[in-house]
């Protein structure tokens, strides 16, 4: 049996034009395939030769596939972490343009994501970007043809904040958990911060806190929000915000948010009750209003052993609270509902007020009042959905929401967070607060999860390729 063939038997000779043997016919970087012969005339039939050069080429390159991937990996947990900095770190601070402040968190989010684009290779998603740009088509057009006023500003930030969703990048659920870890471990040194400024207080005074707005130039802070505000009006005690958010509702809720993720993902109890202890100690009521509407989605999702020692928590810090009285120290923000200008009323009554006054017009279907025109101070929060469809229209608005929440569920790592998210963001964020939006696509639209099983067998069939074209 000689070498050169498959089959044991040496490959027939190169021929010329004239069907004569060629000395030297075959090179040895080219290796033939005999098929069978036909016919009588000693004609053989012969494949195309395949270059082992290109084969071991192949062979090289295979090793990259897996790198490049955890490379884009590593530049996916680099665009969260920039944005998680910008957003609670940096929180309180801005550039001033012109008459306004544009927080930070704008330019680092862009910043990032640009990065991202660069290096991670982002996945287009055409029904996102079909969305995106009917939202902007609808509102110019409702603002221009229709409304008697309106703020280029406004219309043009309002576009600029939400382009971020049409970012996405393939991201694995180990991606995904290491941002959220991320994430828990910010907010724990924010958590042990409310401590920290709690000690100061009982000990030697509020007044010791670090102040932003002592320490840094006011025409780089953001302002109209409040900064520092007592437990309770007339009381010398306030309520720690944590230093760098906006005011303490905001770090009220970015704990709440990593309890949340404490208890969908990571599942480490004792920060979950670190972090549930901290929030009672905010003494605000948003965060903890957030945490009561989102535990029946959260329990979906808990394992027996999880679920008991929560509610068994629960239980132990409703009797602390009770021990403490403090239900008494914010028992009167329950009856704000009813009274106009008080927090709650103008979180939750004033906004409905608002919309229903709005849609008594018929022009209102299709047509706003223009863009920064809806009302404004006298400690009135308007819900993003109620400011687009006064602002825009009825049909605008809800063509933004219906943009916004096909970003937040598509491919999303997690529907109950998804829900969460756009609860907090409908009843506690706003329209053009950049804090709210920028959240929302680091926490979930920027991730879109990788169907693993599908890839593996694709990956599995080429590598199965590569030997059988060797």
């Amino acid at each position: 049996m000689s070498e050169g063939s498959d089959d044991g038997r040496r490959a027939p000779p190169a021929l010329d034009q004239f069907g004569m043997p060629i000395k030297g016919g075959e090179t040895p970087a080219r290796r033939r395939v005999r098929r069978s012969g036909s016919g009588t005339g000693g004609a053989s039939t012969t494949v195309a030769a395949i270059d082992t050069n290109t084969v071991e080429r192949r062979r090289d390159s295979v090793p990259e596939a897996p790198n490049r991937d955890a490379l884009q990996q590593r530049v996916v947990v680099g665009v969260f972490a920039a944005m998680l900095i910008g957003i609670t770190v940096l929180q309180k601070i801005g550039l001033p343009a012109g008459r306004t402040v544009i927080p930070v968190i704008v330019p680092i989010a862009y910043a990032a994501l640009i990065a991202g684009i660069l290096f991670a290779r982002p996945v287009f998603r055409p029904i996102r970007a079909i969305l995106y740009l009917a939202v902007v088509i609808t509102s110019a057009l409702s603002n221009v043809l229709f409304a008697k006023h309106f703020t280029y500003s406004s219309i043009s930030f309002y576009f600029v904040l939400y382009l971020p969703f049409l970012v996405a990048f393939e991201t694995t659920q180990e991606t995904f958990r290491k941002c959220m870890a991320l994430f828990s471990n910010l907010m724990l040194f924010f958590a042990a911060v409310v401590w920290v400024q709690h000690a100061i207080q009982f000990s030697i005074g509020w007044q010791y806190w670090p102040d932003l707005d002592k320490l840094v130039p006011s025409a780089y802070l953001v302002p109209e929000f409040l900064y520092i505000q007592p437990i309770q009006y007339g009381m010398q005690l306030m309520k720690p915000s944590g230093i760098t958010f906006l005011e303490v509702s905001f770090i009220s809720q970015f704990i709440t948010l990593a309890l949340i993720i404490e208890l969908l993902f990571l599942q480490r109890l004792l920060r979950a009750a670190f972090f549930g202890a901290t929030l009672f100690a905010t003494f605000a009521g948003t965060g903890l209003l957030l945490l009561v509407v989102s535990l029946p989605i959260v329990f979906t999702r808990l394992n027996i052993r999880t679920f008991v020692t929560v509610l068994a928590s629960a239980f132990v810090a409703l009797f602390v609270a009770l021990q403490l009285n403090w239900f008494d120290l914010v028992a009167n923000r329950l009856g704000e509902f009813d009274k106009q200008g008080t927090s709650g009323s103008s979180r939750f009554i004033e906004p409905l007020d608002r919309v229903r006054a709005a849609l008594r017009e018929p022009s209102a279907v299709y047509a706003g009042i223009g863009s920064g025109q809806i009302e404004q101070g006298g400690n009135i929060f308007w819900w993003p959905l109620v400011k687009a469809v006064v602002e825009y229209g009825l049909l605008q608005g809800l063509l933004f929401y219906g943009f916004l929440i096909y970003a937040m569920f598509d491919r999303t790592p997690s529907r109950q967070f998804s829900v969460i998210l756009i609860l907090w963001y409908s009843f506690e964020g706003t329209l053009l607060t950049p804090l709210n939006p920028i959240a929302l696509v680091m926490l979930s639209a920027m991730f879109l999860m990788r169907d693993a099983a599908p890839r593996r067998a694709r990956s599995g069939a080429a590598s199965a390729a590569v030997p059988a074209a060797a």
